[in-house]
């Protein structure tokens, strides 16, 4: 864990998957979220998270923003949060508001605050792998003086439903500037990012708080204008929640890496993450390469039978999941 105590965790857990939302199953074999689903009926994606940021700072300086509807879920996972920790998110606008909110909340707590953000829904097989990456590119952050550090891992093959980040030459502290942002270009920009050696946005992010607010008012006034005074009163009052809600029924839905990253992209920084076997777990193929990673497959279930294809798993003939005998050459290429 990190000795600095300005250092905080942010935690994204708010969306909805909808996209792998009929193969994503809670402890209790229900229809869930996918950062509340779970393989074998254990820790679901969510608690990993938790388990993550746990190696870099304790739950006190722990934020994790949710959705309200999601609170049969949630309230189990985040007991060891501190409730006032726990952002509630009125509904989905999107991840440039689901990010503004939580940092409001967290730099008005702390003005000092550097923030490692972690979404909910990674595969990683090297846990070890990450954090220290992770730890390498905080010491960087400072060193280079970085206000935002995207993690970039090393793509494969010429992926569509990413961010891809090109590094410029030149580095500082094993971080490298950045020339320019791609949020999920077609196949052929993909291509060509990939020949000059682009790396995938992981969208594990470290911030300085204070610039990181700079940017949204930079780039997204229409979302900063209503929304920063939210935190000008610290209060759990009832009407607080409903201005809340009000505010979130008025708000432009924004995307955080289209309408923020690629506007700012030359001043921002990315760390090349060494190979840890990082999936972002956001479409049933890639949901599908996780689980035959982890020696499993999907069984038979009427609602995945349209998804099946798509996944490429093979049904068994009862539901849930089974374990899978595979040989090496029946895996998955390893994601980076």
């Amino acid at each position: 864990m990190n000795s600095n105590h300005h250092i905080w965790v942010l935690i994204l857990a708010a969306g909805e998957g909808q996209r792998v939302k009929v193969l994503t199953r809670d402890r209790w074999g229900q229809p869930a979220p996918k950062q509340f689903s779970t393989f074998d009926g254990g820790t679901s994606l969510l608690g990993t998270t938790l388990e993550r940021a746990k190696r870099i700072a304790p739950p006190e300086r722990t934020a994790v923003i949710v959705a309200a509807q999601h609170q049969h879920w949630w309230a189990k996972e985040l007991r060891e949060i501190p409730p006032e920790n726990v952002i509630v998110q009125p509904e989905n606008r999107g991840t440039a508001a689901g990010i503004l909110l939580p940092l409001l909340w967290i730099t008005d707590r702390d003005p000092d605050a550097q923030l490692v953000i972690l979404p909910s829904d990674h595969g990683v097989a090297s846990e070890d792998t990450l954090h220290k990456a992770i730890n390498d590119a905080l010491l960087g952050t400072a060193s280079a003086r970085a206000g935002l550090v995207l993690l970039g891992v090393r793509p494969e093959r010429p992926e569509t439903g990413y961010g891809w980040i090109v590094p410029s030459p030149g580095e500082h502290g094993g971080l490298h500037p950045v020339a320019s942002f791609r949020e999920k270009p077609d196949a052929a920009a993909a291509a060509s990012l990939l020949d000059q050696g682009a790396l995938l946005n992981c969208f594990i992010l470290i911030a300085n708080g204070k610039f990181l607010l700079n940017l949204f008012e930079t780039a997204l006034p229409q979302l900063w204008r209503p929304m920063h005074p939210v935190f000008s009163e610290r209060s759990n009052n009832p009407e607080r929640h409903q201005e809340l809600a009000d505010l979130y029924g008025s708000i432009p839905i924004l995307d955080f890496s289209k309408d923020v990253l690629e506007r700012t992209a030359e001043e921002l920084w990315v760390y090349p993450v060494p190979v840890c076997g990082w999936l972002d777990l956001g479409t049933p193929e890639r949901f599908a390469r996780h689980l035959l990673a982890r020696g499993r497959r999907f069984k038979d279930d009427p609602d995945l039978r349209a998804r099946r294809r798509q996944a490429r798993v093979f049904p068994s003939h009862r539901g849930g999941f089974e374990p899978l005998e595979t040989t090496g050459r029946d895996l998955p290429h390893a994601v980076t």
